[in-house]
């Protein structure tokens, strides 16, 4: 998926539907350091970093019935 879609590699993807992408961004840390999360879209070829690390991302994940529906 990540040569198909024309992401930057080395990543592993967690969620997607092809045109945004939230993956493990191992480019700065290399195969054996803690990869970033990041947001990756395809169409206007933006990122946005989510977490240093995948700990920090889920510890800052917030239950959808904290927002008003």
């Amino acid at each position: 998926m990540v040569e198909e879609w024309g992401l930057p590699a080395p990543l592993v993807l967690l969620a997607g539907d092809g045109h945004c992408w939230i993956g493990l961004d191992y480019r700065t840390c290399g195969r054996d350091g803690e990869p970033s999360v990041t947001w990756f879209e395809t169409d206007p070829d933006t990122e946005l970093l989510l977490a240093d690390d995948f700990c920090s991302f889920v510890e800052s994940l917030t239950a959808s019935s904290t927002y008003d529906a």
